[in-house]
């Protein structure tokens, strides 16, 4: 009797394991949820056939499973229970901005950086880093031999060839009868030292002394010499020069347009060539704001859009321009495009180098957008998802296609119209609710 009662708990444990098999058969061993529960696709939809969606900037297409999947709460308490928060989609002014790291920077196209244009000895500095510089000043003034050299082959040149030309006149006044092949020859020399006068003066031209021999061929020869020995010099300039003193292969160094001088790189007596920059002067009137777009933010941006530019530390100040170029390339190391835009500068307040915050304008800001609060989208894998209320306990997954967005909103481009009703705070929980109910099914 004693070893039937030992076996009598070993017999109420199989029982009851029996039992609780029995019941998960019979229900699938799906657990009952204790405040919601998952509704079938609607009618005319299969769900087990996902719906493509055009995904958002920067996302990528794929299927959205829980597109129109339905939850149903169980009673009218659950929402407070779940901390549920339901509001309207609305319509308002949502501004269109993209945002990125920039910098300020000399416009390219307005900055020169000057050389001497021969080899020679600097005998002049006029100008030091900061001041100020009109169109066509002097900036230094260099002494180099071939500008010597170039001016008096000049000068031989016109001197023969005005030679030449009187003596082709005067065999064309001669009656001689040989005179015609002698004409011919002359002339043929004629030709030949006019080529050479054009070329030595485009010799000066190059240099940046810009004469013409139509200027001089009608000056007496001393005075031909007098016009040639400082061409290129302003007559402002010349004042400051003694003319008795002055060398013949006096070279000036002039600055291309108005601006201020960035770099000085010269002291009077250095010996200089070409290929040595002396002075970098640039137009401050207008700068160039360059921004690093972020990739995903790059198919937004364009050319004509607004740039406003801040500068670190003073947010307060602030420049704007047109994008004027977008580069046709993605940053291989720092994944950004670059843009650029022109910003005036009339009163140079603003400083090259000078690093800050660029924003983009996509649109109009007064123009409405359809809007829902940031934290009534939920993201799966690459499908973003609104709750939208069917009625009082029935919310349905709805595939949403995302724009712009700010702290607060975020623009809905398509899944869901202004006056339908989404589930806000708390809408993570009827996510994982319908995560739950296709966990279920899988198994």
């Amino acid at each position: 009797m004693a070893a039937v009662r030992a076996q009598v708990p070993t017999v109420i444990l199989f029982a009851a394991l029996a039992g609780i098999a029995a019941w998960g058969v019979r229900t699938e061993w799906k657990f009952g949820n204790p405040f919601a529960a998952r509704e079938p696709a609607p009618a005319g939809k299969d769900e087990g056939d996902p719906v493509r969606v055009t995904p958002g900037p920067g996302e990528a297409a794929g299927p959205c499973p829980l597109d129109r999947t339905r939850v149903r709460l169980a009673s009218a308490e659950v929402p407070e229970q779940m901390g549920l928060r339901v509001v309207p989609v609305e319509r308002r002014p949502l501004p269109a901005v993209v945002t990125a790291l920039a910098e300020l920077q000399y416009d390219e196209t307005r900055v020169a950086r000057l050389s001497g244009r021969a080899a020679g000895t600097v005998v002049r500095v006029e100008k030091q880093e900061g001041d100020p510089v009109a169109e066509g000043e002097v900036v230094a003034l260099i002494d180099a031999a071939a500008v010597g050299k170039a001016k008096a082959d000049f000068l031989e040149a016109i001197a023969q060839l005005d030679l030449r030309t009187k003596a082709v006149e005067q065999l064309q006044a001669s009656k001689d009868a040989v005179a015609g092949a002698r004409i011919q020859e002359a002339e043929s020399a004629v030709r030949e030292v006019r080529v050479r006068v054009l070329g030595f003066q485009q010799a000066l031209v190059n240099l940046g002394l810009p004469v013409k021999y139509d200027d001089l061929r009608k000056l007496k020869p001393e005075d031909q010499t007098s016009r040639l020995r400082l061409a290129g010099l302003p007559e402002g300039y010349l004042k400051t020069l003694d003319p008795d003193l002055t060398s013949t292969n006096l070279l000036p160094v002039v600055a291309p347009f108005a601006g201020v001088v960035v770099e000085r790189n010269v002291v009077p007596g250095a010996v200089v060539d070409p290929a040595r920059t002396l002075f970098v002067v640039a137009d401050l009137s207008r700068l160039w704001a360059v921004a690093d777009i972020r990739a995903e933010d790059a198919d937004q941006v364009a050319a004509g859009q607004p740039l406003t530019f801040r500068a670190d530390g003073h947010p307060e100040e602030s420049v704007a321009g047109p994008i004027t170029w977008t580069s046709t390339t993605i940053d291989p190391r720092t994944r950004t495009l670059r843009v650029r835009a022109v910003v005036e500068n009339p009163k140079g307040h603003w400083r090259a180098r000078t690093f800050g915050t660029a924003a983009i304008a996509l649109r109009d800001p007064a123009a409405p957008a359809t809007v829902v609060p940031v934290e009534a989208v939920q993201r799966e894998g690459d499908c973003r998802y609104v709750f939208v209320r069917v009625d009082d306990l029935t919310f349905e997954a709805r595939a949403v296609r995302l724009g712009v967005r700010d702290p607060k909103w975020v623009e809905v481009t398509d899944g869901v119209r202004p006056g339908e009703a989404v589930a806000a705070a708390g809408s993570f929980v009827l996510k994982s609710e319908v995560l739950k109910g296709r966990l279920a099914d899988d198994h």
